[in-house]
């Protein structure tokens, strides 16, 4: 199993109560890491960072087998970093400093699925059409299309550009993301909207509410059956993109993919930053729980 995620490294400053921590985020290193964890033999980051990223953070790729592409050190820009204020009633995401775009022009890595989760506009068309060249299966994070940033650096979501949609093959979406997608605040009518749009499998996450995945096969409720207290949700959407396609390359069962995906991201919210990503012993064994209390709501008429 090859995966190849494609997005920004991330320096992130993560205050949660009193609890202030300094991180290795982004996508890359959440889903790359569960992807490694999960089974994944060979995992590319398709990425970008500056020379101010710590040399202690390259360790910790290179120790977890985690594989840069050559163009990742930019000479212009500095790592992209963000400072995420983690409230009770969710988070507030602030933009402190961005790397360069990604470049449809680099060599991209050979292999099977590629997660594409841009965090903040780094991935654009020419890029997305290159990728849908070269990989059988492309699973999209909408966030990173959606996002736009106040002068303070203060995030907030405008309308997606629906084109993106047609580069995929599974997209993800919590309810916002599904809103500027859609136009649509019903889960499941957003979920159709999508699955017509061409996409195979349409996922809609509502946190510690689990999820409901739509595919051939109908629309599937997963629950997180394993409630703990929240005290960071960084990276979870990235947690949940690394198991989804690990799993669904091993066996091509989505349902079971989501159960593993919906465990693998709720497993350690307990947690801050990457400790929150699981092995494969307790996110399988809190995915066989989850499966147990799967509800198939509807068969497909998409």
């Amino acid at each position: 199993m090859r995966v190849t995620v494609v997005g920004h490294l991330v320096i992130d400053n993560v205050v949660s109560g009193q609890i202030r921590t300094t991180t290795l985020g982004g996508p890359p290193s959440y889903a790359g890491l569960t992807a490694r964890n999960l089974g994944a033999e060979d995992v590319s980051l398709f990425t970008k960072f500056g020379a101010d990223f710590p040399d202690d953070y390259l360790l910790w790729l290179s120790w977890n087998q985690l594989k840069i592409n050559r163009y990742a050190r930019s000479s212009t820009n500095v790592t992209t970093r963000f400072r995420i204020v983690q409230k009770p009633e969710g988070r507030e995401l602030y933009l402190e400093a961005r790397c360069e775009d990604l470049k449809a022009d680099w060599e991209l890595p050979e292999g099977d699925v590629a997660i594409v989760s841009p965090v903040a506009g780094e991935v654009d068309f020419a890029l997305l059409d290159h990728i849908r060249k070269q990989f059988k299966t492309v699973y999209i994070d909408p966030q990173g299309f959606i996002r736009k940033f106040e002068q303070d650096g203060r995030c907030y979501l405008t309308n997606i550009d629906r084109r993106v949609l047609k580069y995929a093959g599974i997209v993800k979406m919590d309810g916002e993301e599904a809103l500027m997608i859609t136009g649509l605040r019903d889960p499941l009518q957003a979920l159709e909207e999508v699955r017509r749009s061409g996409v195979e499998v349409a996922i809609y996450t509502n946190g510690t509410g689990g999820a409901l995945l739509h595919c051939s096969k109908g629309l599937f409720r997963i629950p997180v059956v394993r409630q703990i207290d929240v005290l960071d949700t960084t990276g979870a959407g990235d947690i949940f993109a690394g198991a989804f396609v690990t799993t669904y390359l091993e066996g091509g069962d989505p349902v079971w993919s989501g159960c593993v995906a919906v465990a693998a991201a709720s497993a350690g919210l307990d947690k801050v930053g990457l400790s929150k990503v699981a092995g494969i012993d307790a996110v399988t064994g809190l995915a066989e729980e989850t499966a147990k209390n799967v509800e198939k709501v509807k068969n497909s008429d998409v």
